[in-house]
């Protein structure tokens, strides 16, 4: 998280100088971190932060150069914006609570402040930090009692003051071979936001799918057993084609070394070098939202370019649909809307359609039965009174068996992001170490952070662990990759250039949201965010990356989606 000087701040503040603005503000951030470190913000530690910035208040008054008849205007402009500042912080927790961590993990937020905290007092200088650590110390001692992660936290905050940090790769990077042509492969260009119109309101392989689990017993026995049958469709076509891709990134330690125009599936990495303009249509997590995918469908006409594709490869370009994982929960229609799509596309075009795994695709077992992995958790909850238990093994199989990556060229598409630092060190000897398990789990679950460097420490106290730009560049470079597309976290703005290192790229895309969305519950945090989808161009020169929005409002209702019709209530009579 970046503490920035936001134009909410005072008018004022420049005739304080804005740069002691931002040294108060930045100092009034951490005190604030720090008192809610041990999950209890006690009185006695805010009452401590108050009379700090009454002192504050005080020492603006009298250094600025205002008349004595505007200083009540002063100290009020800058007791709002110390309000405001925390009020901030109290909903970015909030926020942080409602994050999902696999079960019984309860790390995720304290882990988040200690980063925090350790980000906002790197911004000081050295005089602020010697201040910064007085007051830290005695807010923990504000309330008589130091609780361990108050002692953790200040002990690292000494830590950090007392040595130079090294912001060290454990692994020496490996300069990528150059393409074919022998030219440097930059990142993706990104292009502005288009609007795509939608070509139809309706398909005839999307339209029979969508129906909720009938209330009637042979009915909803039915539609069961299609779905038993479609994941293991799925599960067998992910078996064919590991069969012909097996063990053909062992040796691989640049993507260049793969011979151009291959494409295959060894363990749970596809790989593609195209030659030929390709599109891809990428789609971030869906989380429920069949509306959006419906949408997104029909704004690219992904189906039907794809068959003509398939008909005459010669005359129609290729085009594939990627997946980013995060099929399941928070929406309405996750198992018998979302997935079960996903899953028919790709059964019915196995070489145009791309499932990755999101962490929200863990099912396992406990005391006998089968839960999520994930907390919290919706979708599994909302079909268990409905299924047989032989139902919830097959999705937590055909999870098990899901990929989790692709590369395409120089870039990376999949969910979370890079593994931790440690673990990279110790187990990345070449690309086929992407399907190593550790590795694999921890790119489902890991987020960017803005700082250069997370100590490995910090990474490894929680599964949803962050990474700064240097891990990030030593991760790419060993690589020799350019880009990573990614989804996991909740973007408002639905699309995200999170870094942009010159020579490597992150992005972050959200495909589920929308403000009167009915695929998602009306207290949803998703709703503010704007659903967007992305399109990637090979093949016209430089790649591009193109982001727009996706139009879901005409599927959120009955006449356009199949998922809002009831289903009827059917009566027998015997006689």
């Amino acid at each position: 998280m970046e503490i920035l000087i936001r134009a909410s701040e005072p008018a004022a503040a420049s005739s304080a100088g804005n740069h002691d603005a931002a040294r108060f503000t930045s100092i009034l951030d951490l005190l604030l971190t720090v008192g809610y470190i041990d999950g209890l913000f006690h009185d006695r530690e805010a009452d401590f932060i108050r009379r700090y910035v009454d002192s504050l208040l005080l020492m603006i008054e009298q250094t600025s150069s205002v008349a004595d008849h505007e200083r009540a205007q002063l100290r009020a402009a800058w007791r709002a914006h110390f309000d405001e500042l925390w009020s901030r912080l109290e909903a970015e927790i909030a926020t942080l609570a409602q994050e999902v961590t696999p079960v019984g993990d309860g790390t995720f937020v304290p882990t988040r402040l200690r980063l925090r905290a350790l980000l906002v007092f790197r911004t000081l200088s050295t005089q602020d930090q010697v201040t910064a650590l007085e007051l830290v110390q005695a807010l923990i001692h504000a309330d008589g009692v130091i609780s361990p992660s108050e002692r953790e936290l200040y002990a690292e905050l000494v830590a950090h003051f007392t040595q130079t940090p090294v912001p060290v790769p454990a692994v020496a990077p490996v300069a990528p071979a150059p393409a074919a042509s022998g030219s440097w492969v930059a990142p993706l260009i990104i292009t502005p936001p288009v609007w795509k119109e939608l070509v139809s309101l309706s398909h005839p392989l999307l339209d029979p799918l969508e129906q909720t689990y009938s209330p009637h017993p042979n009915e909803r026995k039915a539609q069961i057993e299609w779905d038993y049958n479609l994941v293991q469709q799925a599960m067998n076509t992910w078996y064919r084609q590991r069969t012909a891709g097996a063990d053909r990134l062992a040796g691989i330690t640049d993507i260049a070394q793969i011979a151009d125009g291959a494409r295959f599936l060894d363990g749970f990495v596809y790989v593609a070098r195209p030659t030929q303009p390709m599109e891809l249509v990428v789609l971030g997590d869906l989380h429920g939202c069949y509306s959006c995918l419906k949408a997104a469908l029909l704004q690219s006409n992904f189906i039907e370019r794809a068959w003509a594709h398939q008909w005459d490869p010669q005359r129609y370009p290729d085009v594939k649909l990627v997946f980013l994982g995060d099929y399941i929960d928070r929406g309405r229609f996750s198992f018998d809307g979302v997935l079960r799509a996903a899953l028919q596309l790709f059964v019915a075009m196995p070489d145009q359609v791309i499932l990755l795994r999101g962490n929200h695709e863990w099912l396992t077992w406990f005391d006998n039965r089968i839960v999520s992995g994930v907390y919290p958790a919706e979708a599994l909850a909302s079909i268990v009174p409905h299924v047989p238990i032989e139902m919830l093994e097959a999705y937590r199989l055909l999870f098990e068996h899901m990929p989790t990556s692709f590369l395409c060229d120089r870039t990376m598409f999949v969910h979370g992001g890079i593994p931790r630092e440690d673990t990279f060190a110790e187990r990345f000897r070449g690309l086929s170490s992407i399907n190593d398990p550790e590795m694999r789990f921890q790119m489902m679950w890991s987020d960017p952070g803005q700082i250069d460097h997370v100590p490995v420490d910090l990474q490894r106290q929680n599964p949803r662990f962050t990474f700064g730009r240097d891990q990030f560049r030593a991760f790419m470079e060993r690589a020799g990759l350019r880009t990573m597309i990614r989804g996991h976290e909740v973007i408002e703005h639905g699309f995200d250039v999170f870094y942009d290192l010159g020579e490597q790229l992150l992005l972050t895309l959200f495909s589920a949201g929308g403000h009167g969305n009915a695929d998602l519950p009306i207290e949803s945090a998703y709703r503010a965010v704007t659903p967007m989808a992305l399109t990637v161009q090979y093949g016209h020169g430089a790649p591009t990356a193109t982001p727009w929005p996706i139009q879901y409002q005409s599927f959120n209702y009955a006449p356009h989606n199949g998922l809002y019709r009831p289903q009827p209530v059917l009566e027998f009579r015997y006689g």
